[in-house]
């Protein structure tokens, strides 16, 4: 893969991440809503948990689709800097699964991992400012 096809591949996976990241933020914003009684009859922290742990799983997968693209020279920093966050991102997104119960939101654990997120997202955005400065070869 040429830089040029590499670095439109990272743009266009960043893209997706975008999606990922605001459906994951979504689910803590609907989580705290349901704590508080703010929202529809059909809403329950049960659902949200499946529709959560089915986006998780798709998430793992597509982790996996970016980790198995060879970068070009000078893009492997960046690639493993990616891939890394991305991975701290999926744990992050698993603890803050975890911290849904069908009773209740365990703060603990929820607020952990959305804390964590935030990290990996930081460090998503490090690497994606690295991007357009190729390591020497």
């Amino acid at each position: 893969m040429q830089a040029d096809d590499y670095i439109a591949y990272a743009n266009a996976q960043l893209e997706r991440l975008l999606v990922y990241e605001t459906v994951f933020k979504e689910y803590v914003h609907t989580a705290k809503n349901i704590e508080k009684g703010n929202c529809y009859a059909s809403e329950s922290l049960e659902r949200l948990r499946d529709y959560f742990s089915k986006n998780v799983l798709r998430f793992t997968k597509f982790i996996g689709e970016v980790e198995a693209v060879t970068p070009p020279a000078g893009f492997c920093n960046f690639h493993a800097e990616l891939v890394g966050g991305l991975q701290d991102m999926s744990h992050a997104v698993s603890v803050t699964l975890m911290g849904i119960e069908p009773t209740g939101v365990n703060h603990q654990l929820f607020d952990v991992g959305c804390v964590q997120e935030a990290a990996a997202r930081t460090r998503i955005d490090h690497a994606f400012d690295q991007l357009h400065q190729p390591q020497a070869m």
